[in-house]
């Protein structure tokens, strides 16, 4: 298999490679966060490989707003005081892509700007580099980056997906994402080779591209494939054969220098079996899992393209592109028909190449993608099965928002912010429709009540809350058939006026209890302090955006938030590579030979050579600058200053008891909030006459965090027969032990 790569230190610590007869020796990215190493550039020439570099310690940010108001304040010795009070994942933007769909748009790449995640070098390795990020967010689920004062780390409480966890609003593509985060087996292959005679994108008797072996590879990546009179497609890299033509036009052939990887492409549709999470696991709505291409509201006519034969491949001359070409054309046409589709086909055969059909294509409607996740192995759904029956009923099932409470005094809110009209080049970004926006007002409002600190998560960040388009924009699904056009609008309640950036901003800084909006969507990391604007106040909350797996740099982030025990709460944010090994197989290394995290590390590096990104970009690009990745956010703690009894317990739960003796109960109250309680009364209650014991309890203190206990004395008189329930109770929280009365001896 010729030379292997292998690691040599340059200047400044950068391990970079050169050829060697020996195996590499470079550190291992599993359990390594970018504190401990990062993954920068080394070499030169087109296409360039990656290296490690020494890690990058947190940047300490206050948020100081124009005003010189600033969202928190760094205090001296706030390390030794710190305590634990959420430790969570987020990965964002994976866009699971079935790269064999007919409804991908591969001949937009060209153009630049919005279109620029049409197509991506990486992307047919997309499920196994998602598989690597699994397992890197469970490498810490026991390593979290911080210690609490007293050196004790937490457990990871859960890891959230911000949205666009699949690509085109697919059937198929929600079931694998949802598979590789339970750890099932998944198979990444579309295409059945069965045509469909209902669908007039696969007339009878058409000859299919690997009609006869649907589990190979067919698309834009394989040469071969493309149809008699069309370009070679050298647009698009090839791992076969990557061509050696210099570009005829400024990144016309940008690809020509990747390396050669004979069967690569076969080898990505191959099934594997997947690890899964070893914390709960949340997901959420994003514009790709909601729109097809993140972009326009699923009509009949794209929904029989996606699961049909014909796969529009080539819109000019070359694949260079060209303005106004004809593919282009129909996409954003919104009175687009199958006639236009086959008209296009009937004259200009060479725009399309045929694929092996797939009815698990299918374009899904929201309540199809809350059911793919609430059908699987978590019992809530993936967080679908938490969305309140109130808001599932008034929607007609299609409210995908919800919120959840791992621990007392903690509160996370899942919102929906998919621009549901979707309008093309419109709703790529986000909104919160009036409904949705009560409910969130009602959830603060609730939240602020029981002394809860909050954590807003949402696909959008709050500066791409700018679709201004109504829900109403797409059809009412009472007007047509929901089952074929799956981007109908489902909730009958009326969306307007439609909330934006500057509605949400208001409703958060009223509610001063949430302290961070967590998002994704554009693909970089970036960190921004909005501080209260009022005079008269000060704290605020942060806006966090993580960069996405599907383009470089492939990052996740570690959430750790603490109360520093100063009126101060710091929320940690630590960014993560996968755990694929940093080099890739060397080229000419069959796809065969290759093992799942070897296929992540090469999309990997095929991501930083994408010339729309990667080493390309100008900086900061998905990046982000160093305080935009590991950082420290200040945040004033909102919170009343007062205890939160939020937890009781009694134990043993049951046990035997004989007449005439006795026995004790310990009864364990905690205390979730950020101060002691004192003089804590637990009231008592015995079902029964037989039992004799105190009415009342008191705990003389129960530290912030902590807990309390008291002894409770049992006296069974000597006939005592039967059961009999003790409850302790602490306001409305209860707790209880079944006691079964023997006779005596």
């Amino acid at each position: 298999m010729g030379v292997m790569l292998a690691g040599i230190v340059l200047a400044g610590g950068v391990v970079a490679v050169q050829a060697t007869a020996g195996k590499p020796s470079l550190p291992t990215m599993v359990g390594k966060s970018t504190l401990d190493l990062r993954l920068v550039e080394a070499g030169s020439g087109p296409y360039r490989v990656l290296a490690n570099a020494p890690g990058e310690a947190y940047t300490v940010s206050e948020g100081e707003g124009q005003g010189g108001d600033a969202v928190g304040q760094a205090l001296d010795g706030r390390s030794s005081r710190r305590f634990s009070l959420a430790y969570f994942g987020q990965m964002t933007d994976l866009h699971m892509t079935d790269e064999e769909s007919p409804a991908r748009v591969e001949f937009l790449d060209w153009r630049g700007s919005a279109f620029t995640s049409a197509w991506r070098p990486s992307e047919a390795l997309g499920a196994v580099e998602q598989e690597a990020m699994v397992r890197q967010m469970n490498s810490f689920v026991n390593r979290a980056p911080n210690l609490e004062g007293d050196g004790d780390r937490r457990r990871m409480d859960f890891v959230v997906n911000t949205g666009d966890l699949i690509d085109s609003q697919q059937y198929n593509e929600a079931l694998w994402s949802r598979q590789i985060m339970e750890g099932s087996t998944i198979n990444p292959n579309s295409g059945t080779g069965t045509i469909p005679g209902s669908n007039p994108f696969c007339p009878q008797g058409m000859d299919l591209t690997d009609g006869t072996d649907p589990s190979r590879y067919t698309g834009v990546q394989d040469t071969d494939d493309w149809p008699a009179g069309a370009s070679p497609g050298k647009y698009f890299y090839d791992p076969e054969s990557p061509g050696t033509e210099a570009p005829l036009v400024d990144g016309l052939y940008p690809y020509a220098d990747f390396p050669v990887y004979p069967g690569l492409m076969d080898r990505a549709q191959q099934p594997f079996k997947a690890t899964g999470f070893n914390v709960p696991s949340y997901a959420m709505v994003g514009n790709h899992d909601g729109l097809v291409q993140g972009n326009t509201w699923a009509t009949g006519v794209f929904n029989q393209l996606a699961t049909g034969c014909l796969k529009p491949v080539n819109d000019a001359e070359a694949n260079g592109g060209g303005d106004d070409g004809p593919l282009f054309n129909l996409v954003v046409n919104p009175s687009l028909t199958e006639a236009d589709i086959l008209d296009l086909y009937s004259s200009s055969p060479e725009l399309f190449m045929t694929v092996p059909p797939d009815s698990r294509r299918r374009l899904i409607s929201r309540k199809e993608f809350k059911r793919v996740f609430t059908s699987g192995k978590d019992p809530d759904g993936h967080g679908f099965g938490l969305v309140s029956t109130v808001e599932n009923r008034a929607s007609a099932g299609a409210a995908g928002y919800y919120s959840f409470s791992p621990r007392p005094g903690l509160r996370f809110i899942t919102l929906e912010t998919n621009s549901d009209g979707g309008q093309v080049l419109v709703s790529s970004n986000g909104n919160i429709d009036n409904p949705q926006f009560k409910w969130l007002e009602s959830e603060l409002r609730r939240a602020g009540d029981r002394n809860e600190v909050v954590v807003v998560f949402a696909h959008h960040a709050l500066t791409s809350l700018v679709a201004n388009v109504a829900d109403e924009n797409a059809p009412a699904c009472g007007s047509v058939d929901p089952v074929l056009v799956a981007g109908c609008d489902a909730d009958p309640r009326t969306s307007t006026p439609i909330k934006l950036r500057d509605d949400l901003v208001d409703l958060l800084h009223e509610y001063p209890n949430a302290v961070a909006w967590v998002a994704g969507h554009s693909h970089e990391n970036q960190i921004l302090p909005y501080p209260n604007p009022d005079p008269e106040s000060d704290g605020g909350f942060w806006q966090i955006k993580t960069a996405a797996i599907a383009d470089w740099p492939k990052q996740s982030r570690l959430l750790e938030l603490f109360d520093n025990r100063d009126g101060t709460l710091s929320l940690f944010g630590t960014v993560i590579d996968h755990a694929a090994p940093i080099l890739p197989p060397e080229p000419g290394t069959p796809g065969a030979e290759m093992d799942t995290m070897e296929l992540a590390s090469l999309s990997r590096v095929f991501s930083f050579n994408d010339h729309q990104g990667g080493w390309q970009c100008s900086p900061p690009c998905g990046e982000g600058n160093d305080s935009d990745r590991n950082a420290e956010l200040l945040i004033k703690d909102p919170r009343r200053r007062v205890p939160g009894l939020t937890g009781i317990r009694v134990s043993p739960k049951q046990t035997a008891l004989r007449a005439g003796r006795r026995t004790t109960l310990i009864v364990k109250v905690s205390n979730s909030g950020p101060v002691a309680a004192t003089r804590v009364r637990v009231r008592v209650r015995v079902s029964g006459k037989d039992i004799r014991t105190s009415r009342q309890l008191s705990i003389a203190r129960i530290p912030a965090y902590g807990t309390g206990q008291a002894r409770l004395v049992l006296r069974a008189s000597g006939k005592a027969r039967g059961k009999a329930r003790i409850t302790a109770a602490v306001g409305s929280r209860r707790a209880t032990s079944i006691i079964t009365l023997r006779p005596a001896r």
